[in-house]
């Protein structure tokens, strides 16, 4: 027997009902009854000639379930988007419900299907809270009430509108995104009164002014779009440049620790920023520095820089208090000379005399052997013989011969082979020249890289007065080693040094066309190389990213960059297994006008 409660515990025996259940029934499912409702249950066995005894439980139905994760979806001027998500069982669909505080004793209403799970509520005030109650609807009647609150949006300007970076006739506008806001209106006005707007995506806070007079005053205004209502609008001021960038940077006359920077005089600028430092990979040889300049100059020589170091150049024109666009460079400095041609010219049981071409920039010169002096040499010793040229208080690098002094009884000394001197340099071979001598029955020309490491020789005929090295290291200096071979003697050497040409590096790299996300890389094609080797990391951090790019590819655009912050970008030629010189680019994402070198 199944028989409802009332709320005060009583039998409704009047909607009492009764279920016919089989002897070998033991467990039964009761449908039709109310939701969160009191009912008592009653079993009874029954016997073919009588009812026997019984057992009661009383039980509560549970509650329909409610709907979950009611939510404000998108919040509007007049309008609020709701969202939710439906509970499980058979429904009629759902009632949203709001009452009008403003209205009182009218309310908005609305059923929908119970496929549905979200809907838009509009014609509502703006910067208003809505209290938004739903109800899912079952045959058996609606559930209990889900409630949130809502709070339409408010109609208010663009805040932090900042326009900056101006040059002869562009300006850079920037803003924080309104929230709501379906766009933007950029407008710019001219002192003449010409003025010109656009229309912009809601998810657009940079815009570049383009197509401006120079030296001219503008009011930029910009205010947030709500479909179809405008919002209040903010206003800037600006003026662009009078006169653009400097459009030529050159540098010469370098030496081992000077060069002369030299560029175009800009119409109508105060002054001139000059910095200079270390690249990357010469950091901590030298301490960045900068300078200002006046108007008139467009030359200036860099003096105290560190030798065969490599700086970079930043220039910018000032107009007054304004800094405008700036150019970049980079130029190495020489290395220490080293004497050239050292070489014995004669010797003697007791003297050995030496030569060697003056160094332009030496102050002097230091030559030194390895025991007391030439007047007290002995015979048929070995004596090793070092100069190195003087700079001021810099000593260059050393170059050294060895000589075995005559015994008395020697015949006359073979002469040393006379005008050797390197005719052709290349990244990875010399080539030398000398004059034959007619006793000559052949020469022997050895190479040692200057710091160090295999030495190498060839003997050639005495018909040869030309010979080519190969295979040689790029950027290294050799010390070589030209001696006359008669029969089974081999005369005095005579010692010249060249140094093997650097691997060419990319010039022209440049970072162009940034935005607040990117940048796009440029650089001047390198002959002859295999493809370059693109690099890029956040300078406060050590993790970088590579691209190996072919041999024709002259730009590349990066994209996913973090706006505001300065990235370091270099770029190698690749000559297959071989990775030439670094170019370097320091570049802030915020597609602004070239930034100070951060040397």
């Amino acid at each position: 027997m199944v028989t409802p409660l009332s709320s005060m515990g009583h039998l409704h025996s009047a909607q009492q009902r009764q279920i016919d259940l089989k002897a070998d029934v033991s467990t039964t499912v009761v449908t039709e009854l109310n939701p969160k409702a009191d009912y008592s249950l009653t079993v009874y066995a029954i016997y073919p000639s009588h009812i026997g005894d019984s057992a009661t439980v009383t039980v509560q139905t549970t509650p329909l379930p409610q709907v979950s994760n009611f939510r404000i979806i998108e919040k509007g001027l007049f309008s609020l988007r709701l969202g939710w998500t439906p509970p499980l069982g058979k429904l009629n669909g759902f009632k949203i419900f709001i009452p009008r505080s403003n209205r009182p004793g009218f309310a908005y209403e609305q059923l929908l299907p119970g496929d549905t799970s979200s809907h838009v509520i509009d014609g509502l005030e703006e910067d208003k809270k809505y209290s938004i109650s739903i109800y899912a609807v079952y045959p058996q009647g609606p559930s209990k009430p889900v409630s949130i609150v809502g709070k339409t949006l408010k109609l208010v300007p663009v805040h932090q509108f900042l326009v900056q970076n101006p040059t002869t006739d562009t300006v850079q506008a920037r803003w924080t995104s309104v929230n709501g806001a379906t766009g933007y209106r950029l407008t710019w006005a001219s002192p003449d009164g010409h003025i010109e707007n656009i229309n912009l995506r809601s998810k657009i806070n940079f815009y570049m002014i383009q197509g401006l007079d120079p030296g001219s005053g503008y009011t930029i205004t910009i205010n947030p779009i709500f479909g179809d209502i405008e919002g209040p609008i903010t206003t800037a001021e600006v003026k662009t440049l009078e006169s653009s960038a400097v459009q030529t940077l050159k540098v010469s006359a370098v030496s081992t620790n000077s060069a002369v920077i030299s560029w175009n005089s800009v119409p109508g600028a105060t002054g001139y920023r000059l910095a200079w430092g270390p690249t990357s990979e010469f950091i901590g040889r030298d301490r960045p520095r900068q300078l200002a300049l006046n108007s008139s100059t467009t030359e200036y020589q860099l003096k105290n820089v560190v030798h065969d170091t490599e700086y970079a150049l930043s220039l910018y024109v000032l107009f007054g208090s304004a800094v405008g666009p700036g150019m970049t460079g980079t130029f190495r400095t020489s290395p220490l000379g080293y004497v050239s041609n050292f070489k014995v010219t004669s010797y003697t049981s007791t003297s050995i005399d030496v030569e060697w071409s003056p160094i332009v920039g030496a102050t002097e010169y230091k030559l030194s052997w390895d025991t007391g002096l030439f007047v007290y040499l002995t015979p048929q010793s070995t004596y090793t013989i070092t100069i190195c040229a003087v700079y001021g208080n810099t000593e260059g690098p050393e170059i050294s011969l060895s000589q075995v002094t005559a015994a008395i009884s020697d015949l006359e000394p073979i002469q040393a082979v006379k005008e050797v001197k390197v005719v052709d340099i290349g990244v990875n071979s010399f080539t030398l020249s000398w004059r034959k001598s007619p006793m000559a029955s052949g020469y022997k020309i050895s190479w040692i890289p200057f710091l160090g490491g295999d030495e190498k020789s060839h003997v050639v005929s005495a018909a040869t007065s030309i010979f080519t090295m190969h295979n040689l290291q790029e950027s290294t200096a050799y010390k070589i080693q030209v001696s006359t071979i008669v029969g089974n003697r081999e005369g005095s050497p005579v010692l010249v040094t060249a140094r093997t040409l650097d691997l060419p590096k990319v010039n022209g790299f440049a970072a162009l066309n940034t935005t607040d996300s990117g940048t796009v890389l440029n650089w001047t094609r390198v002959e002859g190389i295999s493809g370059y080797l693109l690099s890029w990391r956040h300078i406060s951090v050590l993790e970088t990213k590579s691209e190996i790019l072919g041999p024709g590819f002259t730009s590349y655009k990066i994209s996913d960059l973090l706006y505001g912050r300065t990235y370091i970008f270099t770029i190698r030629p690749l000559y297959g297994k071989v990775e030439g010189p670094i170019s370097t680019v320091y570049q802030r994402i915020c597609k602004a006008l070239l930034q100070f070198l951060e040397l």
